[in-house]
Formats: structure tokens, C-alpha cells, sequence
């Protein structure tokens, strides 16, 4: 829990900053096949390094992680997915100008984690890849990377024209998927493709999405105190 109120506390302060060189002109988001070069990049490489395929390979990969990181065992990846969507969150309560109002943010936001990880579950229980640590057969592939990379890809899409901002979030789904494998419980192909599958899904909901709430002046705010922690959203 206190790991959750930091990073809320954190992202909070980081969206004041931001605030102060707020723009008041952001395009709606534009799509082109260029637009999924990065993922499908990152998709097709994962399907390449599997197992002892590629350089470098998933194998060594893990043989790297096990000649260093052998011992690492740390849980805030399943803490720090949650970045990216905190990061906007506070950015929302700080009413830092974004591509879409909150309701639309909040239905694209749902639609795209939905297909992502949709898709990451089919596969997973569809192509049974045990895990590095042998613990279960749904590796592949990574669900912290598919979820990270979404609201990541979100967060790039509101405010394209904040290179901090996306950029944060980028880096905080890149350190959570690292993690996966630090942790030994997914291979580099897992991530990758988890990774690619959590962009591609989000750039598709935002082009195909259907904007029925028009824009308003509300904002959420944030509640946190010693007994309570959350958001309020103020019309």
C-alpha cells in the first residue's frame, strides 16, 4: 500500500511540473501504416529470438540473467505497470490539456486494455510456453508487458506533444517488462511480443474509436491520506 500511495504521490508531482508548460492546441491522434512499423517490429523480432532463435536469443538472454541476476527477486513490476495510467490520471487532475476529455479517455483507455490483453490471454493458454522458472505453462506472452505498454501507448497518444510525458510512461512499461525477466518468469520473447501487442492494440482502438462526449472543463483530483487514496472527478 505504500508502495502505491509513493507512486500516486510521485506521479502527482510530476504532472504539476508538466502543468507549467501546458499547450493549449493538440491534434487528434492521425494513423498510418507507419504508425505500426515500432510494434510490429517488436512483434516480429519476438517471434524470431524464441528459444535459441536470433540474437540475441531468449536462451541467452536467460543464460545472461542467470550469470548475473540469479539471485533477483523484487515485486514492484506488478506495482509499476500501473505507472502510465497513474501518470495520466494525475495529468487529468491537473488539467493538463490532452487530445481527449476524460470520458472518451477513460472508454478508449478501457477498450484498448480489453483487446490487449484479449489477445495476450487467447495466446496464452492457446501456445502453453512454460515459463523460465518452470512455475506454469501461459508464458508467452508477457501479461505485465501487454498491460504496461497499453496505458504507456495511451498516455503517448493524449499528449503527443509532451515528449516527458510519454516518454515516462515508455520507460516505466520498458523497466516493468525488464523486471519480468529479472524475475525469471519470461522470456525476452515474451516481453517483446507483450510489448508490441500492448502498442498495436491501443493505436487501433484510438483509430476506429467514436467520440460521443464532448469536451469539458471537469478534472479529477486526488484523495490521499492516511486512511483513504483515490480520485474524485470534479464536473
Amino acid at each position: 500500500m505504500h508502495k502505491i500511495k509513493l507512486a500516486i504521490l510521485l506521479s502527482f508531482v510530476l504532472a504539476k511540473q508538466i502543468v507549467l508548460a501546458q499547450t493549449d492546441s493538440i491534434a487528434k491522434p492521425q494513423f498510418t501504416v507507419s504508425s505500426y512499423i515500432i510494434p510490429a517490429a517488436l512483434v516480429g523480432y519476438g517471434l524470431v529470438c524464441f528459444d535459441n532463435n536470433g540474437w540475441p536469443s531468449s536462451k541467452q538472454v536467460e543464460t545472461w540473467r542467470n550469470d548475473n541476476f540469479a539471485g533477483f527477486k523484487d515485486g514492484t513490476d506488478d506495482f509499476l505497470v500501473f505507472g502510465p495510467g497513474l501518470l495520466l490520471l494525475s495529468l487529468d487532475a491537473c488539467k493538463v490539456k490532452s487530445a481527449s476529455n476524460f470520458p472518451n479517455q477513460a472508454a478508449i483507455t478501457a477498450k484498448a486494455v480489453i483487446l490487449s490483453l484479449g489477445i495476450a490471454n487467447i495466446l496464452k493458454y492457446s501456445t502453453q510456453v512454460t515459463r523460465p522458472d518452470g512455475s506454469a505453462d501461459n508464458s508467452f506472452p508477457s501479461g505485465h508487458s501487454v498491460f504496461a505498454f497499453t496505458l504507456a501507448e495511451v498516455l503517448h497518444q493524449e499528449f503527443k506533444n509532451k515528449p516527458l510525458v510519454y516518454i515516462s510512461g515508455y520507460t516505466m512499461a520498458t523497466v516493468a517488462a525488464s523486471m519480468r525477466i529479472l524475475n525469471n518468469r519470461h522470456w525476452f520473447s515474451d516481453v517483446l511480443v507483450g510489448a508490441g501487442i500492448g502498442i498495436a492494440a491501443t493505436k487501433l482502438v484510438y483509430s476506429t474509436h467514436q467520440y460521443k462526449w464532448k469536451m469539458n472543463k471537469g478534472g479529477f483530483m486526488p484523495i490521499i491520506g492516511s486512511n483513504q487514496m483515490g480520485f474524485v472527478y470534479q464536473f
